[in-house]
């Protein structure tokens, strides 16, 4: 899929070569976790089981608690890829993203070998935040998520603000609708997974408040489109972010 210049594997493509890519992380022969966390026999369809045939049910008490209760970095290394298919695909839907990165971040992925891999996948997942409404993962996630695990989300808020496409106005709106509110005169975002003394949230507090958002929107509203639904989520979109020039200024 294209995305401005730049030109990105899809997301299923690149999380159907994860397993490839991680070939060399060897499977655990034992994990360490306390029973409250992992049974001993959820532990022992872990250790059997090859990684690619282990289902939702296989691996989700392991993927919900890892790095926490159970496992190490080295165990995680190895299932991160049926985990990251499993969750982008849907099937594991009901783990949260934001607890698998931050995961990902306790076992420090960025110095595994695969670790380039990781990062093409946060690429296709955002390029499909702009090219893919609604069908890609949700915004309000993935920023949180991609913030805990980079420690940055600069680069995907600078690709969000050229709202060059459908996708990523109606994203827009309905992330500025729905998972952002006004508090004290500053727009926040509600997801409770954000890491508040991070780089990435203060990031997005000052694009949500610091004109840069509002400047975007203001630059697509210029440009004009026959595109009624657009205009539309550009006008909601406008009136969300002028809260802050009208709390600053109240009449």
């Amino acid at each position: 899929m294209m995305v401005g210049s730049r030109e990105f594997r899809s997301v299923g493509t690149v999380l159907a070569g994860l397993d490839a890519v991680f070939a060399q992380a060897e499977r655990p022969v034992r994990i360490d976790a306390c029973s409250c966390c992992l049974r001993p026999d959820e532990i022992e369809v872990l250790l059997r089981t090859p990684r690619q045939l282990l289902s939702v049910e296989d691996i989700q008490p392991y993927a919900s608690v890892a790095m926490l209760g159970a496992g190490s970095a080295a165990d995680l290394r190895y299932f991160t890829p049926r985990i990251l298919e499993l969750r982008h695909t849907g099937e594991m839907h009901f783990l949260d993203i934001e607890i698998v990165y931050d995961h990902m971040h306790r076992a420090d992925w960025k110095s595994w070998p695969e670790a380039e891999a990781i990062v093409e996948l946060m690429e296709a997942l955002w390029a499909e935040v702009l090219t893919d409404y609604p069908d890609s993962e949700d915004p309000g996630a993935l920023l949180p998520a991609f913030g805990t695990a980079v420690g940055t989300v600069a680069p995907n808020l600078a690709s969000w603000s050229r709202l060059t496409t459908a996708a990523a106005v109606h994203s827009l709106r309905d992330f500025l609708t729905d998972e952002v509110k006004l508090r004290h005169g500053t727009l926040m975002p509600n997801n409770a997974f954000w890491n508040v003394d991070g780089d990435a949230h203060h990031e997005v507090i000052e694009w949500l408040n610091g004109g840069a958002a509002r400047q975007a929107v203001d630059r697509a509203l210029a440009r004009g489109t026959e595109d009624q639904d657009r205009s539309r989520s550009l006008v909601e979109s406008h009136a969300v972010l002028a809260q802050v020039r009208a709390a600053d200024h109240p009449t």
